[in-house]
């Protein structure tokens, strides 16, 4: 699984973004992270700015989609999880310090026994 993921990040690949005015809206359940929190795990992290451009926005897509297709099963049972973040809002200032973010960036993290181990991967455009 772990080179899977580690293929699907290099055929995105994080770039640089540019300025755009159009943001998309973040979802999250409470009662889903309470679940999530208690299993052993794998979270890829991906962070971005308030402003993205065209580029950033197909990544997270695409990478959303590609997850979603070939994790379907992991992600059902929560072994595996997907979350965006985005930077620029409060809520999201503690786990940004924590993976010592500034910009666009994809972290893939093992969790076991309610602990992170250490982040599997990390990419990050420059």
């Amino acid at each position: 699984m772990n080179k899977w993921i580690l293929g699907l990040v290099l055929c995105f690949g994080l770039t640089a973004c540019s300025s755009n005015e159009s943001q998309k809206k973040e979802t999250a359940k409470a009662e889903q992270t309470q679940q999530q929190a208690a299993k052993d795990r794998v979270e890829i992290l991906y962070f971005h700015g308030k402003q993205r451009c065209a580029t950033c926005m197909a990544i997270e897509k695409n990478t959303k989609e590609a997850i979603e297709t070939q994790l379907a099963d992991e992600l059902r049972n929560g072994t595996v999880v997907f979350k965006t973040i985005d930077l620029s809002r409060a809520e999201n200032e503690k786990i940004a310090e924590k993976y010592e973010v500034t910009w666009s960036a994809l972290f893939i993290c093992q969790w076991k026994d309610r602990k992170e181990t250490s982040p599997i991967r990390h990419w990050e455009s420059y």
